[in-house]
């Protein structure tokens, strides 16, 4: 980096420089939503050599991944299918959740997230499969392919927004470090990509599986 390119320069500021292996930045500048910005993500994110682009397994990726806003229309659509109305945007939160394969597993780290929505004086509204196309996968992500599910949380009037946000992210910790310090075997398959009622935080497990349908 030359002297001139250390200066400050339009939005650019050098004391926010950090290294990585790779960050990009999708948006519209008006604030539209549109499943555009997602689509250039996507191709953004192919284009990082390492992290979003590929692994030791070439057709895996190595942990990348793509954080959105929560697509209420879209949820609100895809519940309704299911019987369930969810509440007005904002007055729930999302969680998108790794669940181990063996359904007996899953069952039980699903019976614990369970209780610990409903100790924390939070109530659940439903969850949703995400349905998706594994058939691109290479040996190492199939190996590992997690089931993917989409839990909702009821948001208490009583709370404002932060304080939702904040028992969303005591939810995801606790009920994580409660199966990752249990004796349940393949404890390391439950895991919580996000948790809250603004985003979602979509890891390269999904992207690579093609899960169109999430979004």
């Amino acid at each position: 980096m030359n002297d001139m390119s250390k200066k400050s320069q339009g939005l650019y500021r050098p004391e926010f420089e950090h290294d990585s292996c790779g960050i990009g930045f999708v948006a519209n500048l008006k604030g539209k939503k549109s499943h555009d910005i997602i689509e250039n993500a996507l191709t953004m994110l192919s284009c990082m050599e390492h992290r979003g682009g590929t692994g030791f397994d070439v057709k895996s990726g190595d942990g990348a991944g793509i954080l959105i806003q929560i697509p209420h229309d879209f949820l609100s659509q895809e519940m309704a299918t299911l019987g369930l109305t969810l509440p007005d945007a904002g007055n729930y939160g999302v969680g998108m959740i790794f669940f181990p394969k063996d359904l007996e597993l899953s069952k039980t780290c699903k019976e614990t997230l369970n209780q610990n929505i409903s100790e924390l004086g939070l109530s659940l509204l439903g969850y949703r499969s995400v349905p998706g196309d594994n058939s691109m996968l290479g040996a190492a992500s199939l190996e590992t392919e997690p089931n993917i599910e989409q839990v909702f949380i009821a948001k208490p009037a009583e709370l404002t927004a932060q304080e939702f946000e904040r028992k969303l992210f005591v939810l995801r910790k606790y009920t994580s470090h409660q199966i990752n310090n249990s004796q349940i075997t393949e404890r390391d398959e439950f895991y919580v990509t996000s948790m809250s009622s603004l985003k979602l935080f979509i890891k390269d497990n999904l992207l690579l599986s093609k899960f169109a349908n999430i979004i």
